[in-house]
This record gives structure tokens, C-alpha cells and sequence, in this order.
């Protein structure tokens, strides 16, 4: 079989991840060939008739929309690999400025670029917005994660080239978090610096925005383990993409009205920065974008959409 793994507006770490099996690849490779992949090898151009392509990082600019159409062209089955492929990733977050804004930062605006310094011209042009994979191609699969966690990749990946789909957890963060959730009085929204969290009790009970209730799990509640409020670069839990008038917003409100009582109205109030602290890594997926109670297209619509 014949595997390859495009990258198009990302940083590179899902396909580090697949190297992170690390011997497991090594039983990959006795049966299988990497035909095609710009980190791990130079190979300028995909071949035809791969068999399975890995995709990775958002749609962004002209080149990646391109790469991909071409990658979905040639292979047989094409399987977003990473949230970014999957909802947009951090990428979608330069939907809130626009490209003359982007751009001026990037080369002029930070301190480490020479005065004078020009924005370059012969540069793949942005799209109006950024875009997951599977708003612009066809995908067999979706593999989430920031990156996806060695330990699934190693369960995954031989049942998908043998052509079998592999059957997973479904739950979500908080399925897979030691913590104890009880009532909560006197509940006031905190940021991350503030304090230190009680490694014992629920993060989001003692005003910490942990999203581990609307994130998918497999990750094994890595960050809240480590007392580090879950921020959702697994994505949204599977209630949440089911239900169309389900959305990280409005359930995360609802979660925390659960757990202390407080009015909706006033729990909404005490959110900040939304774009950043909820729809970080989803925000530049149309599937989220179109939900009924979706907040994203208010926060772009003075950027770049």
C-alpha cells in the first residue's frame, strides 16, 4: 500500500506524531510504502494511485487549496490528520484580521524585523478565509488532535491499512478526568495565571474555563492531569457535532449553570475573548460556523469574511 502525507497550513507536529510510534513504524513500513511526504523526505511532488494520504494543517492560501485537490486526486482515500485538517486549527484565528493587517504584522509589525522591511510579493495569496479540509475535499476519515496521541495513532493506523475501521472511544475529556465534580458556590470566572487550581476538584467548578465537557477525548485528560484547564485542540465532543443547535458556547454556559446555579445571562457575562478561549482551534470550520447558536460568524464579521 502506498501512504502518503500532504502538509498544508500547519505546523508539521501531526506528522512528527506519526514518526512518534517510533517501532511501530517500522511494522508500517514491512507491508507499506511512504511514497510521498515533505518533512520525512524529498519527494518534490506526490505520485499517482496512492492508496492513502494523510492530510495535515488547514486550507489557507492558493497553494494549499491546490495541494489538496490534487493529493484528494490521487489517492484512494484521503484521511484528515489534526484538528487544524479537521475544524481549521489555530489558522482560523487570522479570520479576525484581515490580510493587509496580517501581513503588515508579520513583516513590518515585530520588533525583529528591519525598519523599512517590505511586505513580499510572491507569496501564495490567501483565500477569503481559512478553511478545513473537508469543506473543500472529500474525506474518508477524520483523525483529530493537536497532535493526535501516539497511543491511538498505534491502533489506528494498522486497522486503516488493512482497510478496516477502527472502533474508539467516543467520550469526551471530562470522560477521561480523575477529578471530583460536585455543587459549587460562589463562582466567579478566573483566568489561567490567577491562582494556583486544586488538583482534587473539577477546573471548571472552581472557575478555571476548562473545556473538557465539549472536547473529544482520547487524549487522556492530559492537560487537567497536569492541573492545566483543558483548552479543546481535540476539537468538539461528539454531542456537539450530532446536534445542530448544540454549540461550545452555548453548552459550556450550560455546563457551568449546572454545576453552580447561576443565571445563563450572568455566566455569559463573565466570558472573555471567546474567539480565543472557545473557538480557538474551530473556528475556521464552516461545519461549526453554520451551527443555529454558533457565535463565530459575529466575531469575524468585521475581519476578513
Amino acid at each position: 500500500m502506498k501512504i502518503a502525507i500532504e502538509e498544508l497550513a500547519g505546523c508539521s507536529g501531526c506528522t512528527i506524531s506519526l514518526l512518534d510510534i517510533h517501532e511501530e513504524l517500522l511494522n508500517v513500513l514491512k507491508d507499506h510504502e511512504i511514497v510521498y511526504s515533505p518533512v520525512i523526505m524529498d519527494v518534490k511532488e506526490p505520485p499517482n494511485d496512492i492508496d492513502i494520504a494523510f492530510v495535515t494543517g488547514a486550507v489557507r492560501n492558493e497553494e494549499n487549496e491546490k495541494r489538496l485537490k490534487e493529493i484528494r486526486r490521487k489517492a484512494k482515500k484521503v484521511v484528515a490528520l489534526g484538528t487544524c485538517a479537521c475544524y481549521g486549527g489555530i489558522s482560523g484565528l487570522s479570520m479576525l484580521s484581515s490580510n493587509e493587517e496580517i501581513f503588515r504584522c508579520v513583516y513590518q509589525g515585530v520588533e525583529t524585523v528591519k525598519e523599512g522591511n517590505l511586505v513580499p510579493g510572491k507569496v501564495p495569496p490567501f483565500l477569503y478565509r481559512a478553511f478545513a479540509v473537508g469543506d473543500l475535499a472529500r474525506v474518508d476519515y477524520y483523525i483529530t488532535g493537536c497532535p493526535p496521541k501516539e497511543h491511538y495513532l498505534n491502533m489506528i493506523l494498522p486497522l486503516l491499512l488493512k482497510g478496516e475501521k477502527p472502533g474508539l472511544p467516543r467520550k469526551s475529556v471530562c470522560a477521561e478526568c480523575d477529578r471530583v465534580m460536585g455543587s459549587v458556590e460562589g463562582w466567579k470566572m478566573k483566568r489561567r495565571h490567577e491562582g494556583t487550581p486544586d488538583r482534587e476538584h473539577c477546573l471548571l467548578g472552581q472557575g478555571y474555563l476548562c473545556l473538557g465537557s465539549v472536547t473529544f477525548g482520547r487524549c487522556g485528560a492530559t492537560c487537567p492531569h497536569n492541573n492545566i484547564p483543558c483548552h479543546g485542540c481535540n476539537g468538539p465532543s461528539l454531542d456537539i457535532l450530532r446536534e445542530p443547535c448544540r454549540d461550545i458556547h452555548n453548552l459550556i454556559v450550560r455546563r457551568i449553570v449546572d454545576l453552580t446555579g447561576l443565571p445563563a445571562a450572568q455566566v455569559e457575562k463573565e466570558m472573555f475573548d471567546i474567539a480565543h478561549t472557545l473557538y480557538t482551534f474551530t473556528i475556521g470550520s464552516l461545519i461549526m460556523e453554520d451551527k443555529e447558536t454558533s457565535k463565530i460568524r459575529d466575531l469575524v464579521k468585521g475581519g476578513n469574511i
